[in-house]
């Protein structure tokens, strides 16, 4: 009952493909990529994105790796790539609200 209300999400936030090392053909080859935001809900209500993960196929062998975390382990120029995949917009709805109605409580001497 309670998951209904609060927990985990997940949204695919892109697709590319990268040269990857292979641990199936033991070597470099070309790889789908899917990344995918992870973010909490409370009340079906986004909170925030706490990681990003990575469904990885490889084209050479076939072999598929889900949820690996998308960081520099998995992609060597991964501080070029990552700009390309932000998480979503709309994961922060409930913290920007949260930082909405403080500002305003602050500006009008609320508390």
């Amino acid at each position: 009952m309670l998951r209904l209300f609060m927990g985990t999400a997940e949204t695919p936030i892109g697709m590319d493909e990268f040269l990857l090392k292979c641990p199936c053909c033991e070597g470099y080859s070309p790889a789908d990529v899917m990344i995918i935001s992870k973010y909490f809900y409370f009340f079906w209500i986004p909170v925030f994105p706490f990681e990003k993960d990575a469904n990885v196929i490889c084209r050479s062998c076939g072999l598929k790796r889900f949820d690996m975390i998308f960081d520099y382990t998995l992609i060597n120029n991964y501080s070029d790539v990552k700009r390309n995949f932000r998480h979503p917009w709309f994961t922060y709805i409930l913290s920007a609200l949260f930082m909405l109605f403080l500002a305003i409580a602050i500006s009008f001497e609320i508390f």
